[in-house]
């Protein structure tokens, strides 16, 4: 009798398997990711028009879709809200949906323009792009990724962190068996390595992940991307016992320069229930 099929083993699979196999034999050390005297950052997500109590801090990021249709009612409501809030410093990050802070798309899509009321001159941005979905605001063609994102994040170099409403491919951005992150935005953040990169759009993958994006963690990314052969898994190989036989040689014991990654969707579900509690990183 035939057994039913219980696995699937894509393209690249072992290179994948092998890769992962590699990384945890690196033993890389992230910096402490607090200290006493640390700055509070409070991070939420996709609240889609609700409100929900945050927790105090020194920085408040939201990350994108602040509201569900973007019209000006909904963005009004959305920075009164955030404007109340006692944090020092705030930064929002325009989301797909809030499409009142796009006006190249409202141009094109005259429609969807629910008001004239313009602030995001007044506002710290960080990056509202994603690659393009469907027909909303903030998006990109996925076969420019890498341009875009080399030019966005040249811009923004020396900021220690990094906004963005849509997840790097890999970290926080599973959606079922599919990882729904951009590659080429992964790409951008492994060079310039900032201390966090806060993001939402992918409801379902919320949470805190904290990496060391050495030259290990790049190559073992590029072979899980599928931009990576044989040839990378022997280099991220030959990477690993070296920083062995160097840590035995020098005797170190430093730490590395930690990126922190969030996921601060807030809400889950066809009606954008509030589920998930804001998150707090200090550094």
């Amino acid at each position: 009798m035939q057994q039913p099929i219980t696995s699937i083993k894509s393209p690249g699979y072992q290179r994948r398997k092998f890769a992962r196999a590699i990384l945890a034999r690196h033993s890389s050390k992230p910096l402490p990711t607090s200290r006493p005297d640390a700055i509070r950052v409070v991070c939420v997500s996709d609240t889609h028009n609700k409100q929900p109590e945050l927790p105090t801090g020194d920085i408040l990021i939201h990350a994108g879709d602040l509201t569900e249709n973007g019209s000006f009612d909904e963005v009004q409501a959305g920075l009164t809200w955030l404007s109340s809030q006692p944090h020092p410093f705030k930064f929002l990050i325009a989301g797909n949906h809030d499409v009142l802070l796009d006006e190249a798309f409202l141009q094109k899509h005259p429609e969807r323009r629910y008001g004239s009321f313009k602030t995001k001159e007044d506002l710290d941005w960080g990056d509202p792009w994603t690659p393009r979905y469907g027909i909303s605001a903030f998006q990109y063609p996925p076969s420019t990724g890498e341009t875009h994102w080399r030019h966005h994040l040249q811009l923004h170099r020396h900021r220690p962190h990094n906004g963005n409403p849509r997840p790097p491919k890999l970290y926080l951005d599973r959606r079922d068996i599919h990882q729904a992150g951009c590659p080429h935005l992964l790409s951008c953040i492994s060079h310039f390595r900032p201390r966090l990169h806060v993001f939402g759009h992918i409801h379902v993958a919320p949470g805190r992940q904290d990496v060391v994006l050495d030259h290990v963690r790049q190559a073992h990314d590029q072979v899980q991307i599928g931009w990576g052969g044989w040839d990378t898994l022997v280099v991220m190989a030959l990477l690993v016992l070296w920083a062995k036989v160097k840590r035995v040689l020098v005797r170190s014991n430093l730490k590395e320069r930690t990126t922190t990654f969030v996921n601060a969707s807030a809400v889950r579900g066809r009606n954008n229930d509030m589920v998930h509690e804001p998150i707090v990183v200090e550094i």
